[in-house]
């Protein structure tokens, strides 16, 4: 199964699935407006920076530690004109972000990879993931538009680390102060073509993506919490539900069981885990599978299923570690997972 993203098949990176630690002391600037966990304390450079409204000040944060899974940690932010920005869109905010990138960036020799939809106290925000084709040094950008400044929050790492939980860990840690919440934000609504219902025990955040793949274009629906181990067995639960704009089961040659197979490699190529168990299940006369991974090194396994009716792949996971791999609040979760009748 050929996938433009490999978000799709890293789930479980989209959320920060590492283990409890006590939270290091945040850096903050007052000026700024934000606080975030560097690994070092950041150096400040205050750049020029023109826009098409006029002349401003870009003002970045960097924190380059050693001996790190990362290469550097940046977050930048610079104030735009409060009536260019009051009178944009979410779609041309999420072209802006698209357009600063590729004037930042500048290189035929930067590949776009991915790409995640992302919300911060109701303001919008979108990530990019980027690989330099000729150095393979991988870079996760996010940038929020809140009111009529531009976050912009970046770590440069190298291919073989680009999934590494610290990216997450410093993405999350993210958080404005002294700001009120968007009040025009729009409420975030489900999937209005949710075919399931499942049973998640706390608040769950929801991400969205889009991907291409060889049957054409697709939206991806993350849904997920983190209780982290603090006070449950597991890492964390989550459901993605990937959406065709057809029925592909109904194409010619279609292959339900070499489907799954494509996606079990995929999920194990992308996240570089290994193969513990696969079993085939069946929810509802629907046919699908479940299998164990173990991963970093065998810290961590992922336990899910995968489901496909209709226009609709299904993935539900849990995220634990290997002396947990069975407990009951993961099985739980799998098995209150329940197609809608309709």
């Amino acid at each position: 199964m050929k996938v433009y993203l490999n978000l799709l098949v890293c789930i479980f990176v989209l959320f920060s699935c590492n283990q409890v630690k006590k939270e290091v002391n945040k850096f903050e600037d007052k000026k700024g407006r934000f606080k975030i966990s560097f690994p070092t304390k950041p150096t400040l450079k205050e750049e020029p920076f023109t826009t098409l409204e006029g002349e401003t000040t870009q003002y970045v944060f960097i924190s380059e530690p050693k001996l790190d899974d990362n290469i550097s940690y940046n977050v930048s932010y610079i104030d735009y004109p409060k009536e260019f920005t009051d009178i944009i869109s979410t779609e041309n905010t999420y072209n802006f972000f698209a357009t600063f990138n590729s004037m930042a960036l500048n290189s035929k020799k930067v590949e776009l990879i991915g790409l995640l939809n992302q919300k911060v106290l109701g303001y919008t925000g979108r990530e990019f993931r980027f690989k330099d084709i000729q150095t393979g040094m991988f870079s996760r950008t996010r940038m929020y538009l809140v009111d009529n400044r531009v976050y912009i929050l970046t770590i440069n790492t190298k291919e073989e680390k680009n999934f590494n939980l610290g990216i997450n860990a410093f993405f999350d840690s993210f958080e404005l102060i002294n700001t009120q919440p968007n009040p025009k934000a729009e409420v975030q609504t489900e999937n209005a073509e949710k075919i399931y219902t499942i049973k998640f025990n706390n608040p769950t955040e929801i991400k969205e993506t889009e991907a291409v793949t060889e049957y054409g274009d697709v939206r991806i629906v993350l849904e997920g919490y983190q209780p982290k181990l603090e006070n449950d067995e597991n890492i964390a639960y989550m459901v993605s539900t990937l959406t065709y704009s057809q029925d592909i089961t109904q194409n010619v040659g279609f292959d339900l069981d070499e489907y799954y197979l494509s996606i079990i490699r995929a999920g194990l190529n992308g996240r570089q885990s290994t193969l513990i168990s696969k079993k085939e299940i069946s929810v509802s006369g629907i046919s699908g599978i479940e299998t164990k991974e173990s991963l970093k090194e065998g810290k961590m396994m992922i336990k899910q299923r995968i489901l496909l009716k209709g226009k609709s792949q299904i993935a539900i996971q849990v995220v634990t570690i290997p002396l947990k791999d069975e407990n009951d609040s993961m099985n739980e979760f799998l098995n209150s997972f329940k197609f809608i009748e309709k």
